[in-house]
């Protein structure tokens, strides 16, 4: 990579990789303002009981991570049955991708998914109230340890999906494998974990952190634009309606 950096960028592996990160990060932000538009709908309809909770509602932060899960375990499934195949380390691999490889890959998936788009919000709450921090502060911090502290769960899962799809040890009875499999992580655990660090670090955590921010400057613009749409001219309706819709842009 150092040597080659323009090679790396065109290679399979890269590509792979970047298309991954690309089509999460595109469905969690379409999923997050979906949503946020169906909750300001919501806090519309129930403003007149006074209802006004600015929070997204737990079955929105739901759709979001099932939704974004659903789509980055398709994509990253096809690209780690690339890399298996493409890495294989030994004769004995299977011809296809076994069960259990694709469930530990999902798991994976999820544990990734869930501390990149949906803990460091809750975390980053907890930290406000705890300890009086800015809320943006919090949520930066958050977002930047969370996705770190999770790869040391998320590692030895995806360790286990490789080592059953490059060494289905059949021959081997439950606790020759147990055993065989056990020292395998133990030997591969910290260079995984280092790995997945230096990928997950740049594309989840310092990722997350700009996504927020350009998400927030985006809404900013359609909030300026919508203000300029304010005139004395308009009727006293479409001023309401209109501020009904900049309330939706800013909640």
């Amino acid at each position: 990579m150092a040597r080659n950096p323009i090679a790396f960028v065109k290679s399979p592996m890269f590509l792979m990789m970047w298309g991954v990160y690309g089509v999460t990060y595109a469905t969690a932000n379409s999923l997050k303002t979906i949503t946020e538009h169906q909750d300001h709908e919501r806090r519309r309809n129930e403003s007149r009981r006074l209802l006004r909770d600015s929070t997204s509602c737990p079955s929105s932060e739901m759709t979001v991570f099932a939704g974004t899960t659903v789509v980055n375990s398709a994509v990253s499934l096809l690209k780690d049955k690339a890399y298996a195949k493409m890495f294989a380390s030994s004769s004995s691999a299977a011809s296809s991708m076994p069960l259990i490889t694709y469930g530990l890959f999902a798991t994976r998936d999820l544990m990734v998914i869930g501390s990149s788009f949906i803990l460091p919000e809750l975390v980053g709450k907890k930290l406000e109230e705890e300890y009086q921090l800015d809320k943006n502060e919090a949520l930066k911090i958050s977002q930047l340890t969370v996705p770190i502290a999770t790869q040391f769960f998320a590692a030895p899962v995806q360790l286990l999906g490789l080592d059953f799809y490059n060494r289905p040890l059949s021959g081997a009875t439950f606790a020759e494998a147990a055993v065989e499999r056990t020292r395998f992580l133990a030997s591969g655990f910290w260079s995984v974990v280092g790995a997945r660090v230096a990928r997950i670090f740049p594309a989840y955590s310092i990722g997350g952190v700009f996504n927020t921010k350009f998400r927030d400057e985006w809404r900013g613009r359609l909030i300026q634009k919508e203000i300029r749409q304010f005139d004395d001219s308009l009727s006293q309706s479409s001023k309401q309606d209109m501020a009904n819709r900049l309330v939706g842009l800013i909640a």
